[in-house]
């Protein structure tokens, strides 16, 4: 029988080549999208849910999936405040979550960050730590972090600084290797094949670092 996948943050970098990816999946007959605004897309797998995260559990009905994928994240720019970037890195993943346990959803897969930790001083990985803590107390069946370094690819709106370090680490990642190579820069692309693999699959383990997340990315065609 087909499944059933729900993406949240499906505009985003990761979320948009998700979209595409699993759009494209014989394994999967309907992709419910769940955004603040309406994508223009032709496909009759998709289903849009086009709402303020304020009101998703009204839509619970409508979200009961075999998998969860939350894409969401921001950055302290575009957000503007420290209260409104936990709000979408953590508040939101965190409600997410709890949904997927109320669902009884068996799979759900969370994009984090690399060197995410309660314990960091870096308010961004303080930030993303706390989150994983949170969602991880929930119990859901199945759960999987992924915690990619810098992506690299094409975002819908302009990030000047981002761009700069993208053609940085493009042009200086062949220095990192061994231990370090896990700071490489990743296509978002890979990041998000890497999801569709790890939600196919059968693992045991639950968080999978950037140098993971490229082995497992690249093994999908």
């Amino acid at each position: 029988m087909a499944k059933t996948a729900c993406i949240f943050g499906s505009t985003g970098l990761v979320g948009s080549h998700m979209l595409t990816i699993l759009s494209e999946d014989k394994r999967y007959g309907k992709i419910v999208l769940f955004n603040r605004s309406f994508q223009e897309i032709e496909n009759a797998k998709i289903e849009q849910i086009v709402a303020d995260y304020n009101s998703i559990n009204q839509f619970a009905i409508q979200l009961k999936a075999d998998e969860y994928y939350c894409c969401l994240g921001t950055t302290i720019k575009k957000a503007k405040t420290k209260e409104a970037f936990e709000y979408v890195d953590l508040h939101l993943p965190v409600t997410i979550a709890k949904l997927a346990l109320e669902n009884k959803v068996p799979k759900v897969l969370v994009v984090s960050s690399i060197g995410s930790s309660s314990k960091s001083k870096t308010f961004y990985l303080n930030v993303k730590g706390r989150m994983e803590e949170e969602i991880g107390k929930l119990g859901i069946e199945k759960l999987y972090f992924f915690k990619p370094s810098m992506l690299l690819g094409k975002r819908n709106e302009s990030r000047l600084g981002e761009a700069v370090g993208q053609v940085v680490m493009k042009l200086f990642g062949f220095l990192l290797f061994g231990k370090v190579r896990k700071y490489k820069a990743i296509e978002a692309k890979i990041v998000a094949k890497a999801m569709v693999f790890v939600a196919n699959g059968n693992f045991s383990k639950s968080v999978f670092e950037s140098d993971e997340i490229q082995e497992l990315g690249i093994k999908v065609e």
